[in-house]
């Protein structure tokens, strides 16, 4: 795809080739407890949700909302994702022996909270009690080749990536493609970092998540200070796929959903719906005014509306002598 609106966007993954170079890093600190007064209310309700849910989801409603963060760069050329593939680690125990298995989620408009939470658990317990994914089975194949092999390969594969030429086969079995990669550091105790961007495959957006901690806030009511659990989100973004008004209006709908999760309740497309009706109805009540305008300056003797407003700014007190004359006529 190519943005006619914007030459730079066209020119810049000729100067800047990589994803490394071309990242930017942003982070965020949020606090919590909304997020865990709802997961609080769903368990009285009998639904297990998690802080990783939320986030996810909220994701998923931002790309679908805000298209272009779901683009990458190939080959020097902008491209547009066909799903929404969202990419995280699943540890099959919490010790150094424990397996790691990338798992995908594909999700799309129509996916809520608690349609994300079920695919997302059914591929837990998939990876715990089967072991290892096609991935890694594939990825274990290929670890058996000989050195000189396992090189030639990369290589090809780099090419065939470069030219957006990967069989569809292979990109379903190589963890790299993605709209968005999201490491949760604090399930296991970590803090957010910030992570690179893969220079194979097309993930332009990576997402850690901290540990949940005491952070001072300023209560504005006393000008003291209060604690409140908060958690640290560090993502790093490939400049390219978007300008910086389109990225920071879309990291502030991240945080509208962030502090009023029960939005998540809604797909995408929901919202969606529901705001292009507003907009109609919108346009069509400034139509309807528009309209009443036009007939109020014919029946005033104008021959256009640019005309009846521009007398009425240059001779205000003619229009109100009018009104006045019209009010005695009617007594």
């Amino acid at each position: 795809m190519r943005d006619s609106r914007d030459p730079i966007a066209g020119i810049m993954p000729y100067i800047m080739r990589g994803r490394n170079e071309s990242c930017v890093y942003y982070q965020k600190s949020f606090c919590v407890e909304n997020i865990q007064r709802y997961i609080h209310d769903q368990r009285k309700k009998g639904n297990r949700i998690t802080v990783f849910h939320i986030i996810c989801t909220t994701l998923l409603h931002v790309f679908t909302r805000r298209p272009h963060l779901n683009r990458f760069v190939m080959g020097r050329h902008l491209y547009q994702h066909k799903n929404f593939d969202l990419r995280y680690v699943v540890k099959t125990k919490l010790t150094d022996e424990g397996l790691e298995s990338i798992v995908r989620a594909r999700l799309d408009g129509d996916d809520n909270i608690f349609s994300l939470r079920d695919q997302m658990t059914r591929h837990i317990e998939e990876i715990k009690s089967d072991g290892l994914q096609e991935d890694d089975k594939f990825i274990g194949l290929v670890l058996k080749l000989p050195r000189w092999v396992k090189r030639l390969g990369i290589s090809i594969l780099r090419i065939l990536d470069f030219h957006g030429m990967v069989p569809q086969a292979l990109v379903d079995l190589i963890p790299l493609y993605s709209s968005v990669f999201v490491s949760h550091m604090g399930s296991i105790g970590g803090d957010a970092l910030f992570h690179h961007l893969y220079e194979v495959g097309n993930t332009s957006v990576f997402c850690v998540i901290g540990k949940i901690y005491l952070k001072p806030y300023r209560d504005i009511r006393t000008n003291g200070v209060i604690w409140k659990k908060t958690i640290d989100m560090n993502f790093t973004i490939d400049e390219r796929i978007c300008d910086g008004y389109y990225l920071i209006k879309s990291l502030e709908m991240f945080d509208t959903y962030i502090n009023n999760p029960s939005l998540l309740e809604r797909s995408p497309n929901e919202i969606i719906a529901e705001e292009n009706r507003k907009k109609q109805e919108r346009e069509q009540r400034i139509q309807e005014n528009k309209e009443r305008e036009k007939t109020k300056a014919k029946e005033s003797g104008y021959s256009d509306l640019n005309e009846y407003w521009e007398d009425m700014l240059e001779n205000p007190d003619a229009q109100n002598d009018a009104n006045e004359d019209d009010v005695c006529d009617a007594e």
